[in-house]
């Protein structure tokens, strides 16, 4: 019979498990979309990491930290339609 963790780091690990497998990342198919969403929210600007294809930023508000990248993806669920893809993923 298993008992329950009574370790306060372990417990504190599982939440953070538990917590990386629900975060899903909110897709726009503009960057300037994107932008205007995470300035609503309070996001500001912080760093820019950008090789040939590969292009990625990170921002940062009161709520912890944001990356942006951009992958290529469909642009919409009903479409075959292929394109940039920018994909905001709290880290």
């Amino acid at each position: 019979m298993k008992t329950p963790c009574k370790n306060p780091n372990g417990l504190q690990n599982m939440a953070t498990i538990v917590d990386s497998k629900t975060r899903k990342a909110v897709k726009f198919n503009s960057l300037d979309k994107a932008k205007e969403h995470l300035k609503s929210k309070g996001y500001r600007f912080r760093q820019a990491f950008n090789f040939k294809e590969d292009r990625s930023m990170i921002y940062q508000g009161r709520f912890g930290w944001v990356k942006v990248s951009a992958t290529k993806d469909y642009l919409n669920k009903t479409s075959m339609e292929q394109g940039t893809v920018w994909n905001i993923v709290k880290i």
